[in-house]
């Protein structure tokens, strides 16, 4: 399983050109990430546990991960690493063990075999999902999104639902996709579709619009008091 034919170092800063210049600050953007350069779209089902704890230790490890590994080192195998987070492959024993040693216990090899389930709606979080039964899409197709799905955020800080509280930081991402040379799929705040410059446009003039009018409405009830 471990990826030596194409032996290289797990990078975060290699997601850079991805994600078109911005960067990756929460372990639930990661696993996007990772799903759509290897599965080729997002994957709601919920997240192993151990997929989840791995996320969210890379992004805490963030500047330690970035630094030469000893040769043995799990983070050497860094699309082992990439297929692992995105869902497409379990650890094999002996991996997950050195993962938890690597981790010094933050993430342990049972925990790859439990599904990270999401908490209470209480926070506020809408999640992401696939087509029907989990499949991937048909290339050319956008994944749907139906409020009902399962959330792969688990503990990790809550995308946020539109209009609700939010976190702070970027809540939007663009994601370069190699089935769309001609888009990109836009991310957050539960949300992932797929753009091309057209649709983008059209998305960035009602957006515009959206908020002229709110401007407009907040201007008369304040001329109103």
């Amino acid at each position: 399983m471990n990826d030596l034919s194409g032996f290289r170092p797990f990078r975060l800063t290699a997601f850079r050109e991805a994600l078109m210049g911005g960067g990756i600050y929460q372990g639930a953007q990661l696993i996007i990430a990772c799903q759509v350069k290897h599965l080729g779209y997002v994957d709601a089902r919920p997240s192993s546990a151990g997929a989840v704890a791995l996320a969210d230790w890379l992004i805490a490890k963030a500047a330690f991960i970035e630094r030469p590994k000893p040769g043995g080192h799990p983070l050497n195998c860094g699309t082992t690493i990439e297929r692992i987070l995105a869902g497409d492959i379990l650890p094999e024993e002996e991996f997950a063990l050195s993962l938890a040693e690597a981790t010094e216990g933050a993430v342990l090899p049972e925990m790859f075999g439990l599904p990270m389930v999401s908490t209470s709606s209480a926070s506020g979080d809408t999640p992401l999902t696939t087509g029907a039964e989990g499949k991937a899409p048909e290339p050319g197709l956008l994944t749907p999104a139906p409020a009902s799905a399962p959330s792969i955020l688990g503990d990790l800080p809550p995308l946020g639902v539109l209009g609700g509280q939010l976190p702070s930081g970027r809540l939007f991402h663009p994601i370069a996709d190699a089935r769309f040379p001609g888009g990109f799929v836009l991310t957050g705040c539960g949300i992932a579709i797929n753009l091309d410059e057209s649709t983008a446009a059209a998305l960035r003039d009602a957006v515009t619009a959206g908020l002229d009018h709110l401007r407009s409405v907040r201007m008369n009830r304040r001329a109103a008091a």
